[in-house]
């Protein structure tokens, strides 16, 4: 028998017990959650933290909380189901030859369409929209700094966000971002403070980027993406279809604390492999009109 044939096997149910005791810090709340009993979530947990080799809570005066171990063990514990879930919804993930670029796509229960494609950064020069461009020489500029004066510009255009235990909590919606255009005032000004999973786009195209954001945060750096995706604005919750281009950079805030900057820009000028003319044409003029920037 192999060394490691009496090492416990990691489960999704040990890991979707992780990820819900770590966002709801509570037994009963995450034992409802999944539909069964809470001694049923304490194996879990203790199963898991046999294969990690320590605690990934602690609990005071039935108070959970997450110990340096399972805010450390949490990001790849939610990769894993994020992938899980993306293969269980037919989602198709590859990666470009040498470059590793990675595609992506999936088509949700009502028949929509989402796809993503990494570009190579370079491609900013030839297919980048202005503020696209304006924005990697600015992060260039600042060094990574969220603050610096070179990101004064492109700053009301950003969203910034932070990493907690829980998921990504939004620190900052410019005025001028897609975001705030697209979701309107009302989420703009409400979304400071909350996960990025709270916002109006939907588990569907949350689940999606998910991935991206990670790897920027673990990797650092900066990452282009063209999209194409099915979104609801403010003004209807019937998702509409959209094109554009996603800058995400590793940033610093002056804490010396890393920082996620986001920056979409609807556009039809994207290279997106699968792509077909009826999709192309499903993005209205109007739409492309209102956004430009």
């Amino acid at each position: 028998m192999g060394r490691n044939s009496n090492k416990t096997a990691i489960t999704f149910d040990m890991l979707r017990a992780f990820d819900s005791l770590a966002r709801t810090l509570n037994l009963s709340e995450t034992a409802d959650l999944l539909g069964v009993t809470r001694q049923t979530v304490r194996r879990h947990i203790s199963s898991l933290e046999e294969v990690k080799g320590g605690a990934l809570f602690g609990l005071n005066k039935h108070s959970y909380s997450l110990t340096q171990l399972g805010v450390h063990s949490l990001s790849g514990a939610r990769s894993m189901l994020r992938q899980a879930d993306s293969w269980s919804q037919g989602a198709v993930t590859s990666s470009n030859g040498s470059q590793h670029l990675e595609y992506t796509q999936f088509t949700d229960s009502d028949g929509r369409k989402f796809i993503s494609q990494q570009q190579p950064v370079s491609s900013v020069a030839r297919t980048g929209t202005p503020v696209v461009q304006r924005t990697l020489a600015a992060w260039a500029a600042a060094l990574t700094r969220i603050e610096a004066p070179e990101m004064a510009e492109v700053r009301p255009y950003l969203v910034l966000y932070r990493r907690s235990a829980g998921g990504w909590v939004c620190v900052e919606v410019g005025e001028q971002s897609t975001y705030a255009k697209w979701f309107g005032w009302t989420w703009s000004k409400s979304a400071v403070g909350r996960l990025s999973e709270d916002d109006h786009a939907g588990d569907d195209f949350n689940r999606f980027i998910a991935e991206a954001y990670e790897r920027i945060h673990g990797e650092g750096g900066v990452r282009l993406d063209h999209l194409f995706a099915h979104l609801p604005r403010e003004v209807s919750d019937q998702p509409v279809p959209v094109t554009f281009q996603r800058l995400l950079m590793g940033c610093v805030f002056p804490d010396g604390t890393p920082a996620l900057a986001l920056l979409g820009a609807i556009s039809r000028n994207v290279v997106i492999d699968g792509l077909t003319e009826e999709d192309v044409r499903s993005v209205s003029d109007e739409l492309i009109a209102e956004f430009q920037c």
